[in-house]
């Protein structure tokens, strides 16, 4: 069975569709404690305000009602590594990624990545119904994923979902490197830098496969 392993990037939606999704800024939930000075006052609210915004921004990549899948790294022994995005609308990116996970005949290949249950898939997932992106049958089967998935951030926790354990840290554990940069960054970065955030992504890609195989679940 092939195995490819598989990382995705994502980032928030255009300034136009975020301007209409920011949460509703409340004033009266500033605390102004004894402060008199209206100046001062306004001042407090505006800053809050300005938070409130700020906040909202950092995190809408995580969120696929307001973030979006930028691209997609894959590894497996036949092609190498690829990274697919660069030229493809968002709905493209995903057709090509499901197409990726399962030969002609619908049968899946052994899929490999970090924290995949619990936020690249459902990602994937999400913004595949948002354009109507037709999914591989039996992706989901009740509450599970397909068996060809392995998620080794699941596997390292073995049923303790408190047990720690990032990309980074884990690679690190295992003396087989460490990450390039932090994710958060990689919208700015694919927009400024088309080469550097590829070179982030193999990077992530990469470390997942070597992480895979220092724990010994799968080849490659």
């Amino acid at each position: 069975m092939q195995i490819t392993y598989f990382d995705i990037e994502t980032g928030p939606l255009s300034d136009t569709e975020l301007a209409a999704l920011v949460p509703r800024f409340d004033p009266t939930e500033v605390k102004t404690g004894n402060i008199k000075d209206p100046e001062k006052v306004a001042a407090k609210i505006a800053e809050a305000e300005l938070g409130h915004r700020r906040d909202f921004l950092e995190k809408a990549a995580l969120d696929p009602l307001t973030g979006r899948v930028m691209a997609i790294g894959l590894f497996d022994q036949g092609n190498g590594f690829r990274c697919l995005g660069a030229g493809l609308t968002e709905a493209e990116l995903l057709s090509r990624f499901w197409a990726e996970c399962a030969d002609p005949s619908g049968v899946f290949h052994r899929l490999v990545g970090f924290n995949v249950f619990l936020f690249d898939l459902p990602f994937l997932v999400r913004r595949s119904w948002k354009w109507g992106v037709p999914l591989p049958r039996g992706l989901r089967n009740g509450r599970y994923w397909h068996s060809s998935i392995l998620d080794l951030r699941d596997w390292w926790q073995m049923g303790d979902r408190q047990a720690k354990g990032s990309l980074d840290s884990l690679a690190r554990h295992f003396g087989v490197g460490k990450k390039m940069g932090n994710g958060k960054d990689f919208a700015m970065l694919w927009n400024s830098d088309r080469a550097a955030a590829i070179a982030y992504l193999r990077n992530d890609v990469c470390l997942t496969v070597r992480v895979a195989q220092a724990m010994g679940v799968a080849e490659g």
